[in-house]
Order: C-alpha cells, then sequence, then structure tokens
C-alpha cells in the first residue's frame, strides 16, 4: 500500500510538472528579433505596435482580439490629441526658439520619450538617450500566446490612456510594464512606437553597450538581454541613429562604471535636453552629470527639473518661457531660485503647450545658450 502511494506521488509530482513545463512553453515571449529579420519585417512589428494594420496583414492572434480593437483607439484617439495639444505647437516653438542643427542631441533621464527630443532637434542626425529603464526587445504583438498577447495589451492600453494629456510616461508605470508582462514591454517597444508615429521607417534595430573608452559599441542581435539598444531609422530620405543606454546617472552608478564616466563625459559636449528628470540634476547625488553638461553643453533645453537656475544663468543667456510658481508636490524644496526669477524678471515668454510634470498649469521650458 506505501509503495503505491509512493508511485502515485510520484507520478502526481511528473504530471505537475509537465503541466507546469507545458504553461511556461506557451507563455514564454517568442525571439523578436534575429539576425534574420528584414527592414520590411520590422516595419511591419512597428505599425502593429502603433494599432494599425501592417503590409503583411493582421496576425490571427491579433484579428479577433477585443483588446486589439480597444488599443487602436487608445492609439490613435490619445495620439492625435497630443499632436494637437502638444506635439504641433512644440515643433512651431522649436522652430522660432532653438531652431539648432546640431548632429549629435543628449537626453538624459529620458525614459522612452523620443517624440519630445526629435520635436526639439529634429535636424538631428544621432539622438542619445540614457534612462533606467530596461531596453528589451522591440515587442512581436503579433508573435505571442493568447495570454501574453491578452496581458501585453492590457498594459499598451493602459499606458495609453493618459499619454494624450500628460505627454509622458510614468517612470513607475514603465517598471510596471515591463515586470508586469511576460511580453516584457521595455523601452525600445514606445521608441519604435513613437518612431513609427513620427513617420520614421525602422530599417535596423541591435542591443548596444558602453565600451571601456566610453564609445557605444553594438552587440550580436542574439544576445540573450537587450538592456540598451540601437535604431537605425529613415524618414523622407534622411537616416537617424538613435541610441538608448540603460545607466544609473548617480555618482555612485557612474563611479562603478568608470566607461560610464567617459560616456557622459563625451556626450555633454553636445545640445543637452532635461524634462521631467524628477529634478536629480538638482540633487548632489547626481552632480557627477550635472556638473559635466553645466560646463560641456553649448545649448540646453530644460524643464524645471534640469540644471538648478542660479549656477545655469551664471555660465549660460537663458530665454524663459512659460510660468513658474510652486514645483510638482512630490519636489516642493527645489528650484526656489528659479521661482524668484520668474517673479522678477520681465522678459518672460508666454508658452502654449504643456511640457513636464502638471503644476496647476504652469509650464516651463528655458533655452540655454552658453555665454560667449
Amino acid at each position: 500500500m506505501i509503495k503505491i502511494l509512493i508511485n502515485r506521488q510520484i507520478c502526481l509530482l511528473f504530471l505537475a510538472l509537465t503541466m507546469a513545463l507545458s504553461a511556461q512553453a506557451q507563455t514564454t515571449p517568442s525571439q523578436v528579433l534575429s539576425p534574420a529579420l528584414s527592414a520590411s519585417q520590422l516595419q511591419d512589428l512597428a505599425t502593429l505596435l502603433t494599432g494599425k494594420e501592417p503590409a503583411s496583414g493582421l496576425p490571427s492572434a491579433i484579428r479577433d482580439n477585443l483588446k486589439w480593437k480597444i488599443y487602436t483607439k487608445e492609439v490613435q484617439n490619445n495620439w492625435a490629441e497630443y499632436t494637437q495639444k502638444i506635439g504641433v505647437p512644440m515643433e512651431n516653438w522649436a522652430k522660432q526658439h532653438i531652431n539648432n542643427s546640431a548632429d549629435t542631441i543628449f537626453y538624459p533621464f529620458s525614459g522612452p520619450d523620443f517624440t519630445t527630443v526629435y520635436q526639439l532637434f529634429p535636424e538631428a542626425k544621432r539622438y542619445v538617450m540614457v534612462a533606467m529603464q530596461h531596453a528589451g526587445r522591440p515587442m512581436d504583438l503579433g508573435g505571442y500566446s493568447p495570454l501574453i498577447t491578452d496581458q501585453s495589451l492590457e498594459q499598451l492600453i493602459s499606458a495609453w490612456q493618459l499619454y494624450g494629456t500628460h505627454g509622458f510616461f510614468v517612470t513607475s508605470y514603465l517598471d510596471r510594464y515591463f515586470y508586469a508582462s511576460q511580453g516584457k514591454i521595455g523601452a525600445s517597444t514606445f521608441i519604435a512606437i513613437f518612431l513609427k508615429l513620427q513617420g520614421f521607417d525602422i530599417e535596423r534595430a541591435t542591443p548596444i553597450r558602453v565600451g571601456a573608452q566610453g564609445e557605444v559599441e553594438e552587440l550580436s542581435q542574439d544576445t540573450p538581454v537587450w538592456n540598451s539598444v540601437r535604431f537605425n531609422a529613415t524618414k523622407n530620405g534622411k537616416p537617424i541613429v538613435l541610441d538608448y543606454l540603460r545607466m544609473d546617472l548617480s555618482n555612485e552608478g557612474l563611479q562603478a562604471a568608470p566607461q560610464n564616466i567617459k560616456f557622459v563625459q563625451e556626450m555633454s559636449v553636445n545640445p543637452t535636453l532635461f524634462k521631467a528628470a524628477s529634478h536629480l540634476p538638482q540633487n548632489a547625488n547626481f552632480n557627477i552629470i550635472a556638473r559635466a553638461v553645466l560646463e560641456r553643453a553649448p545649448l540646453i533645453v530644460q524643464d524645471e527639473t534640469g540644471i538648478n537656475y542660479t549656477p545655469l544663468s551664471q555660465q549660460f543667456d537663458t530665454t524663459m518661457f512659460g510660468k513658474f510658481t510652486i514645483p510638482h508636490h512630490a519636489f516642493l524644496s527645489y528650484q526656489a531660485d528659479l521661482i524668484r526669477a520668474y517673479a522678477q524678471r520681465t522678459d518672460i515668454q508666454p508658452l502654449n503647450f504643456r511640457v513636464g510634470y502638471y503644476k496647476d498649469g504652469n509650464y516651463v521650458l528655458i533655452v540655454a545658450r552658453r555665454k560667449k
């Protein structure tokens, strides 16, 4: 009797293990990118992520999915709202007040926000974005099991529901999108969406890393984990390179990786954008990145979360736009000097679009050009 029970327990254990492995096999995302993936396949992948039918047609996993229909409406409606209220006004403002033709733009603390840096600096040939979120592989939304497809669409719908109004994705939510779904929705997925929505044809995507001398190195496309990613894309015959680096920009993080300090020093000689940066450049624990940009950048465009106003105004001629009476409630101890400057200066110019954190209608952009 004991022997029969033992055998029965072994059989049940084996059956449970088999079922678990089977479930794992059904829910593990397929490899999105491979060395054989063509530009047209990558285009179809990005088109699908924007909620539209690619040239190859809708995948069967998507065609009859009710969440897919919700997702397509969310992307289209929110992108239309964003374009009207933020995108077009921002583009027009940049043409008048920035009009910069530098080849490379540096955007630390960026998250996956390609659309802002592109709208402010549309003439650049290379965009270098740095943040803490995983890049991951761009999602092959049509190549997942029904369970993962549903999970992924649910997360993507959540991401888009407020984008049209806010103009950015909340950082903590970005982490949730990556870890909550087996589809692993990383920064590269949102960047691919933004590239496509901005009219780019994505020709290539590959993992990258920072080399020993601070240079960006490409890795093999079969690299298991994509922490950072490079996109090669073209719009109206003009090619661009977009590098997204997952990097800890705190003093401690940079000091732990000397190659990243070299990278920051090299990148900070370019025009630099700070937006919705959680006031980290004003924090003593981030003064390596702040000092590098303050000492090297020829041009800084920032909201109130970038470089402290006093040292910025000492080394740069600043043109100020919008209104600023109080920071976001999570950062009330920051930028007292900027509040005073907005109260005292008589040359503040209007700003007709929302940018950065919501602050009871207070939105700030500063264009700082290094003093000659």
